[in-house]
């Protein structure tokens, strides 16, 4: 699957009907292994990457950071994002995944009526491409910590292609910042340690 936008909409899918598996949707209310955050937090969290793509906009004058520049942006807005998320869970608690599915249905028809090659997203401007990788990024790291917060759900079904577009950009990230590709194979224990889900004695790491 070349088209990134089609890449993304399939991987929700996927997710979709496995987050409905009674194994997920029986435990809710347990943490997940993001400190703070239960488990149902963490599957709402999916909505405010829908909402955060419905508020971009096309820009056409412009000039877009880099991937690795963007998601710089998410360690200080740490905060704001727990407390949106939480009071998305809220909001859509007696129909999570029916919530999830209606602000997905309105995240991708925006998506795909951005027509430039420029938007403007929540953190600034950002090439239309990266700012679906973005999106990919988000759902890949969270499902993984979805999988590691509920063993007993099995491995998400996530997509060799998504996951190597994420390993991908990572490491393109990683080059960014420290002038050099990353010794580590590409993969997910590749996108625990960029995504800080494994501490690391690299100084360059976590990306975001």
């Amino acid at each position: 699957m070349s088209d990134p936008v089609l890449l993304l909409k399939a991987q929700w899918a996927a997710l979709r009907v496995w987050m409905a598996t009674d194994t997920i949707t029986a435990r809710l209310d347990r943490p997940s292994l993001l400190p703070g955050w239960t488990v149902a937090e963490l599957i709402a969290h999916n909505g405010q990457s829908f909402i955060a793509t419905e508020l971009t906009v096309d820009d056409p004058h412009g000039t877009p950071q880099s991937l690795r520049s963007y998601v710089a942006h998410y360690p200080a807005a740490s905060t704001e994002i727990f407390d949106a998320t939480r009071a998305l869970a809220t909001n859509i608690r007696d129909d999570l995944l029916g919530g999830l599915d209606e602000l997905s249905e309105r995240a991708f028809a925006h998506l795909d009526s951005l027509a430039g090659p420029v938007v403007r997203g929540l953190r600034g401007c950002i090439t239309r491409e990266d700012f679906v990788l973005t999106r990919l990024i988000e759902m890949v790291v969270h499902a993984d910590d979805l999988a590691r917060s509920l063993p007993e759900a099995g491995p998400p079904p996530l997509f060799d292609k998504a996951v190597a577009l994420v390993s991908d950009a990572f490491a393109r990230a990683y080059a960014e910042v420290t002038g050099t590709p990353p010794s580590y194979p590409p993969g997910l224990p590749w996108i625990r340690l960029a995504a800080g889900r494994v501490p690391s004695p690299d100084p360059a790491l976590p990306l975001l």
